[in-house]
Formats: structure tokens, C-alpha cells, sequence
């Protein structure tokens, strides 16, 4: 009802002021002309150009980078910067002035002239402000890689916790024909059976969660690569990385002190604020301005005029911008040298956490995950000889299950620590 309404008001709106403007326009091009200035509502994001198949973590992150709109608007930034130095680049307007008084007439213009190199140390120090500004993009595009790579990292461990759920589910079923064949055969009671029964509907239950879980994680992906819509799946290794393959320190910081963000942006900064000392300094000096007038006068007749103005740096000598752009410039080295020690630690940490990590997944590969199958195997026979009840081999499942899931979160945990390293390194995908 509220949209019959507002477009007949919407109609008379449009004619009625083309009637005032002296412009003759039917009702029906009124009500055309008014239907074009309702906004249409943002289609949602095309799933067309989006890979059907699972993505890997570089493939994913690619993504991340060329759909989130909020990099988007960061990229700006630098068309922001590129107009500070389009600002920077004009000369200074001149000034006209027109003069009458009784037996005479003038007109003059009056032209600043940056002679002392103002307008170049301008155009400098905006130019820096440019780079300034593509490092702040980077450092925002390397914030949204480490938000894209834990959710990559949980959809991944996510679609693995439903296969060990499944496969739980599978061992209970194939354990399940060899507990009904001992119940018809009169060697089990219907106990086993009730038993049984109530862990199947246990694991389907878990089965169920596991499948929402994903569901949330792949919601998750989706959203952090601005594509809520996408069924994203995630294909990766969960194999470590060999002791061959660790990175020494010396050699990832000699990487990250050229490639981490947040150094490149601080060293812009830095290289900015320094330049604006001389911009400063430079500007206490006075800009001369050249004047011509032109007179019209009865008496003396017609006569041009020339002349010089300039500002004396008397009482301002602009001496309270060039203090504080020292300050700025002593506040961006002291920025400096915070993200170069930050980028060390963080990086010195992420190596050790890596180590501790794959140690821990060996040692439970070796020492948990070798026993699965003869644990499995040995509840299943325990069971048929007599040996075991229903108890035993239910606990012997679960044991399985639990500790499968356990070594998941172990992984999870390498696989976030290995991102950490890469991270700290500035190893991360570029933008295209």
C-alpha cells in the first residue's frame, strides 16, 4: 500500500517540477523519470566465476583478496593520496582585483611565485603519502589473510571431524551385524542389542552436530571471502612438515624485514614524517607575489603598473609546524622501532610454536594413531571369542573415535602455527 502511494506522489513530484522549469513533460515520462530514481537493491555476489570444486588455502585466500569490498574501499586509499598530490601539483590561484573611483579606473592581477622550492617539496611529500597509503592497504589485506586462513584451517579440520564421526559410524555398524549374529545365534542377550541400539542413535546424534558444525565453518569461510552464498570446501595436507623443511630464523627474518606490512608501512611513515620537517622548514620562507595593474586615468591617461609583494617572517616563522613535525617524525621512528621488535618476537615465537606443534602430531601419529587399528581389530575379536561383552567393545569404538578427534585438534593446532610462520615471514599470497 506504501508503495501505491509514494509512486503517484513521486510522479506529480517530477512534473511538477519540470512545469516550473518551463520544460513540457507528459505524465507518462513523469512516471518513467520518477520509477528511474528508486533505487534498485545490490544483486547478490555472482557464484559463477567461483570454483565448484574444493579450493586449496592459496586458492582460497586469492579469493579473499580480490572479493572482500572492504579491500576494496582500502584500495582507495591511494586514489585518496593521488589527489593529495594533485593538490599538491597546482600553482597558486592569482588574485584580480578591479578599482573604480571618480577619474579613474584599474584593474589588476596579482600572481604568487613559489620561487624557494615550497610547490616541489610538496609534490614529494604527497608522493610519499601515496606510498604511505599502499602500505596501509597491504597491511589491511594482510590482516584479511589471517582472518581468511583460520577460517580456511577450521572448515578443513571441520569436514575432517565429520569423517571421523562417519567412520564411527561405519565401525559401529559393521560391529553391529557381528553382535546381532551372536543374539540370533543365542550366545548374547537382547541387553546387547538394547546397547547397541542406543549408541548408534549416540553417534548419529554426533554425526548430525559434526554436519551443523561444518555447515557453521563453511558459513564462516563464505562470509570472510564475501561470498555468502558459496558452498566452500577446503582441500589440504595434514601431513607436517619435515625437519628438513623448517626454516631457520636468520633466514626468515632476512625475508620479513623486506615483505611484512606493518614494517613497510611503519618505514613510510617514518620517510614521510621525516620529509615533512624540510616541507616545514621550507614553507617559513615567503612567497613573493608578482602584481600588473592596469590604469585608466583622465589626467594622466593610460599606464600600466608593476610590482613585488612579499610576506616578512617577522613575528611567524613557522616555527610551530617545523616543531611538530619533529615530534611527528621522533613519534613515527619510535613506531618504527616497536614493529621491527614486534615483528621479531612474533616471528622468533611462531618458529618455536611450529617446532613444539609438529612434534606433538608426530609423537601422537607414532605413539596414538599406529594403535587404532589393532585396538579395533582385537575388540572386534574379543567380542566374537567370548572374551569381551558389549561394554568393552562400545568403549574400544568411542576410545577410537575420541582419540581421532583429539589428533585433529593437534593438527589444527600445527596447521594455525604453521600459518603463524608464514605470516610473521610475510609469505602470504600477493594480490593480482
Amino acid at each position: 500500500m506504501t508503495d501505491t502511494l509514494i509512486s503517484p506522489l513521486k510522479t506529480a513530484l517530477v512534473l511538477a517540477v519540470f512545469v516550473a522549469c518551463g520544460m513540457p513533460m507528459s505524465a507518462a515520462q513523469a512516471q518513467a523519470q520518477a520509477s528511474e530514481s528508486v533505487a534498485t537493491p545490490m544483486a547478490p555476489p555472482s557464484l559463477a566465476h567461483l570454483p565448484q570444486q574444493p579450493v586449496t588455502l592459496e586458492e582460497y585466500l586469492r579469493l579473499v583478496i580480490r572479493q572482500q569490498p572492504g579491500l576494496a574501499a582500502d584500495r582507495m586509499e591511494t586514489d585518496l593520496a593521488r589527489a593529495e598530490t594533485r593538490t599538491a601539483s597546482a600553482f597558486p590561484n592569482p588574485t584580480v582585483s578591479v578599482v573604480g573611483k571618480p577619474g579613474e579606473k584599474s584593474v589588476g592581477v596579482e600572481q604568487p611565485l613559489p620561487i624557494f622550492g615550497q610547490r616541489g617539496l610538496r609534490i614529494e611529500n604527497a608522493k610519499k603519502g601515496e606510498r604511505t597509503a599502499a602500505a596501509h592497504v597491504e597491511v589491511a589485506v594482510h590482516a584479511a589473510l589471517n582472518d581468511g586462513a583460520q577460517a580456511f584451517n577450521e572448515l578443513l579440520i571441520a569436514q575432517q571431524r565429520v569423517d571421523v564421526w562417519s567412520e564411527a559410524q561405519t565401525s559401529l555398524e559393521n560391529a553391529a551385524r557381528i553382535v546381532r549374529g551372536q543374539i540370533e545365534a543365542g550366545t548374547r542377550s537382547r541387553y546387547d542389542g538394547a546397547r547397541l541400539t542406543l549408541q548408534q542413535a549416540q553417534l548419529k546424534m554426533q554425526v548430525a552436530k559434526a554436519s551443523a558444525a561444518l555447515q557453521a565453518a563453511r558459513a564462516s569461510a563464505a562470509r570472510v571471502a564475501a561470498v555468502p552464498t558459496w558452498e566452500v570446501r577446503a582441500q589440504g595436507s595434514l601431513q607436517p612438515l619435515s625437519a628438513q623443511q623448517l626454516p631457520a630464523y636468520d633466514a626468515l627474518w632476512a625475508q620479513a624485514s623486506a615483505r611484512l606490512p606493518e614494517l613497510r608501512s611503519a618505514q613510510a611513515e617514518l620517510d614521510q614524517a621525516r620529509h615533512r620537517i624540510d616541507v616545514a622548514r621550507r614553507d617559513a620562507l615567503p612567497t613573493p607575489s608578482l602584481g600588473v595593474t592596469r590604469v585608466n586615468s583622465r589626467p594622466d591617461g593610460h599606464y600600466t603598473q608593476w610590482g613585488v609583494s612579499m610576506e616578512i617572517p617577522l613575528f611567524d616563522r613557522n616555527q610551530g609546524n617545523i616543531d611538530r613535525a619533529r615530534v611527528e617524525a621522533d613519534q613515527a621512528e619510535l613506531r618504527w622501532q616497536a614493529a621491527q621488535q614486534n615483528a621479531q618476537a612474533a616471528l622468533f615465537s611462531a618458529l618455536g610454536q611450529l617446532q613444539l606443534k609438529r612434534e606433538s602430531m608426530q609423537a601422537y601419529e607414532r605413539d596414538g594413531l599406529s594403535q587404532i587399528g589393532p585396538l579395533r581389530q582385537m575388540a572386534n575379536d574379543a567380542y566374537k571369542l567370548g572374551q569381551g561383552g558389549i561394554l568393552e567393545l562400545i568403549d574400544a569404538l568411542n576410545s577410537i573415535a575420541e582419540h581421532r578427534l583429539e589428533y585433529l585438534e593437534v593438527v589444527k593446532d600445527y596447521l594455525d602455527a604453521e600459518w603463524q610462520v608464514r605470516s610473521a615471514s610475510g609469505n602470504v599470497p600477493q594480490p593480482d
